[in-house]
């Protein structure tokens, strides 16, 4: 924001309410964050940072050569890792590794915990950018307006309170178009190349950051102008060169190669056929937590003139370009992908925003916006409500619950058979895990008897939803398989922690009780 544009009548009550809003919706992810590494994603992120923070590159286990078992690599990569194709040893991450790469600080300064307080500063600093975007298009109440519009809006909600990289590249993007659009180059191109670090599939983004910036007004003729366009040019490739050759060197070191990922075939990730199913998902995901009210962006061309309306229409190209990527992408049925297309989003709320200022300016109706930004960010809030956003701390819980009770109740020597919950022990209570869905069916009860011999302790872990499955895999294989004697921790309910030398003493007839914890707390 410009000192003169400061200093505009209400220009100062304008930033106060969109610092609020950045506050509030910071403040919302730390207080309601899960602080919880449970899925395959969160695992990755999180189990990179502490590789990185710890001067490591990736997470190894001496199992994985020594296991006797077919594959062994694989059953010991915790979830979201593939086997290292560099190191027999070790296990590469199928997530891009930037976001680990901005949380390794973190962890490196402050520990395990401290990881967590890396998506909520990117969410103030989101906010803090659709205000800066709309503040240039329109004035100060549309930066209000679509700051206070995207800290409601249901998935950005939904995507702070975990460890996940969403937020942080859409603060990214956001913040490396808003520095183009004030004539930081450089600034810019330091911001695009940690947003291709950090989301890879988004890189030709970049080519619109570069264009946005050829939209500010220079001073001077025709010759000085165009070398000022090369300048900022060289200027924010210079800046973005720093990140995309970490992420190339990356790869090299976790997948052998410049260009790997591990992610797959990127020909069956990305395909035209995919199309007509993200329509579909997307379409109706967005009109149930957005409403129609981003398409009003879609005016700007005949409502915004001048720079306004230049720079509006390479947020509009931005967000397209966006969208088109994930159309290609395999479709999720689920509404919480939204979280791929989050810059999407909150762009389309900055140009949307400053359309609506712009149409009640002349209508001279300026309460309209306020009253509009009022009810469709009370709107947001009840879809972000209905979509268990505020019930994600006590359901993603279970994970630093269980992962607590393996580090506090189990031997360090311990090794946890499980899936879903492979990272969570790996990070939350430094245990290795054996991945049971990967473990050839006819070596589980040798697998338990070779980790006994070599002095580690087995026990498999297993939620509630995972017992059929596991019983199916091992069932004629396996005499452990049938998980035939009580547990030695149910926890909550929703997981249980089998001891496999218990089984003998239950089947002689030997009683022993199952410890039963409380529920995950809800909050």
């Amino acid at each position: 924001m410009s000192r003169r544009g400061l200093r505009a009548p209400g220009a100062w009550v304008a930033v106060l309410l969109a610092l609020v809003a950045a506050l509030a919706l910071a403040t919302f992810g730390v207080v309601r964050g899960t602080r919880a590494v449970g899925g395959s994603d969160s695992s990755c992120y999180a189990l990179m940072a502490e590789a990185f923070g710890s001067g490591r590159w990736q997470p190894a286990s001496a199992l994985a050569v020594a296991a006797p078992w077919p594959d062994a690599s694989r059953t010991l990569a915790p979830g979201g890792f593939i086997p290292s194709p560099v190191r027999p040893d070790a296990a590469s991450p199928i997530c891009a590794p930037g976001f680990s790469v901005l949380m390794a600080p973190f962890y490196a300064i402050g520990g395990r915990d401290a990881i967590f307080a890396v998506t909520p500063i990117a969410a103030f600093v989101l906010v803090w950018c659709a205000f800066v975007l709309a503040n240039r298009l329109a004035g100060g109440l549309a930066g209000v307006s679509a700051a206070v519009l995207t800290a409601a809006s249901p998935i950005v909600l939904f995507q702070v309170v975990q460890p996940m990289n969403d937020i942080a590249t859409a603060a990214l993007w956001l913040a490396a178009l808003a520095l183009a659009v004030g004539s930081r180059p450089l600034a810019a191109g330091v911001l695009v190349g940690l947003a291709i670090l950090v989301r890879p599939n988004l890189a030709p983004l970049a080519a619109i950051v570069v264009m946005v910036s050829d939209t500010v007004p220079r001073s001077g003729d025709l010759a000085e102008n165009r070398a000022k366009r090369w300048g900022s040019v060289v200027l924010m490739i210079t800046g973005a060169l720093p990140g995309v050759a970490t992420w190339l060197w990356l790869n090299h070191e976790l997948y052998g190669n410049i260009a790997g990922s591990g992610y797959g075939d990127v020909g069956q990730l990305f395909s035209a056929s995919h199309i007509s199913d993200n329509l579909a998902h997307y379409g109706r995901a967005l009109y149930q937590t957005q409403t129609v009210f981003p398409l009003v962006a879609l005016a700007a061309p005949f409502v915004l003139v001048g720079e306004a309306r230049r720079i509006a229409l390479w947020l509009l190209a931005c967000a397209g370009l966006l969208g088109s990527i994930y159309l290609l992408y395999r479709p999720f049925p689920e509404w919480w992908y939204l979280r791929f297309v989050i810059p999407a989003i909150v762009m389309m709320l900055v140009v949307a925003c400053s359309v609506a200022t712009v149409v009640a300016n002349r209508a001279r109706m300026r309460g309209v916006v306020a009253i509009g930004t009022v009810v469709l960010a009370f709107m947001g809030l009840q879809a972000a409500g209905e979509r268990q956003v505020l019930a994600l701390q006590g359901l993603e819980g279970r994970y630093r619950e269980t992962a607590t009770l393996v580090a506090d109740r189990l031997p360090a020597t311990a090794v946890l058979i499980t899936v879903w919950q492979s990272g969570s022990v790996r990070f939350h209570a430094g245990r290795e895990a054996v991945l049971w869905d990967s473990l050839d069916p006819a070596w589980l009860d040798r697998a338990v008897t070779w980790l006994s011999a070599q002095g580690r302790e087995p026990y498999i872990l297993v939620e509630r939803g995972e017992e059929a499955d596991f019983r199916d895999r091992f069932r004629g294989h396996a005499e452990i398989g049938a998980l035939d004697w009580p547990p030695r921790f149910n926890i909550g309910g929703q997981v249980r922690i089998f001891d496999p030398a218990d089984r003998a003493r239950y089947l002689a007839g030997e009683a022993y009780p199952t410890e039963n914890t409380r529920s995950p707390r809800r909050r």
